[in-house]
């Protein structure tokens, strides 16, 4: 039995509703809000719980520059679902779904089941032989270093239209780029701890919860290779796409989403 210990007063954590336990996790630059209009759908049937990861939001950043790990955000996923309390569906967007599937190798409390929304563990590709794939990861991030060290404010644009497209980055509110510009140095981190996440075959193959990846029907071709070796890796996963959606579905398409995480809960993958 884990004991239950003090949580810490610096990593978000909010909560609402009764029923079966959701933590949902966002991806880079978001924050527990970003899933509002998913979560709006869902309240009345779910104990809803969010959280920003590690340095975004409310949760502080703890992660030295040039020595982050996936296992610091592992920490930080079991000591949220510790304060849960009961078998937790673990639902993550991008590098919230990545730290998902990290925990769900490494952590210690294991999810009820694992919803991996655009998930983006780069080392799938490299595993899996899809090497010009992988290369695109590679020439964006070049791009997007180089200019974070050389103090260009706006350097994540690289991140946001690759995922995106073109001019994504430009069209978003002044309030949204200015977030991004103010956590670009957490995403540099997610970026340095992310990328070099290679675990074997094997440890995709030993995921026991029943696991649904979705993409975007749009999105970038490499995260929909991801997402097809995700499915096929995991013994009890399973592919959904959302036609027309692209990178950022929980905020374009949160209603599809919603519907797939409702339905995943209610029956299962057989």
């Amino acid at each position: 039995m884990i004991a239950i210990r003090e949580f810490p007063a610096n990593v978000e954590y909010d909560e609402r509703g009764e029923g079966p336990a959701l933590l949902l996790l966002p991806g880079s630059f978001g924050t527990g809000s970003g899933w509002i209009a998913v979560t709006d759908r869902l309240a009345r049937r779910y104990r809803i719980v969010t959280t920003s990861l590690l340095g975004y939001g409310a949760t502080a950043e703890r992660r030295p520059l040039g020595n982050a790990t996936m296992r610091q955000q592992t920490e930080l996923i079991d000591r949220i679902l510790e304060r849960i309390g009961e078998p937790a569906h673990v639902v993550g967007h991008s590098f919230g779904a990545l730290a998902a599937l990290a925990h769900a190798i490494e952590g210690t409390i294991k999810p009820a089941s694992l919803i991996l929304v655009e998930a983006n563990p780069l080392g799938l590709l490299k595993t899996w032989g899809e090497a010009d794939l992988y290369a695109m990861f590679g020439a964006m991030t070049r791009h997007y270093f180089a200019e974070f060290e050389a103090g260009r404010p706006d350097a994540a644009r690289h991140v946001i239209d690759f995922y995106g497209g073109e001019g994504t980055f430009a069209a978003f509110p002044a309030k949204v780029r200015d977030y991004v510009i103010k956590t670009t140095p957490a995403n540099i981190r997610d970026w340095s701890s992310g990328t070099p996440f290679e675990p074997p075959p094997s440890a995709y193959h030993q995921i026991t919860a029943t696991t649904l990846v979705v993409r975007g029907g749009d999105g970038h071709p490499a995260m929909m290779r991801i997402a097809e070796i995700l499915a096929e890796a995991i013994p009890h996963g399973r592919l959904e796409t959302v036609a027309g959606g692209s990178h950022f579905l929980p905020a374009t398409n949160p209603a599809e989403l919603a519907r797939l995480l409702d339905a995943h809960v209610d029956f299962g993958i057989t």
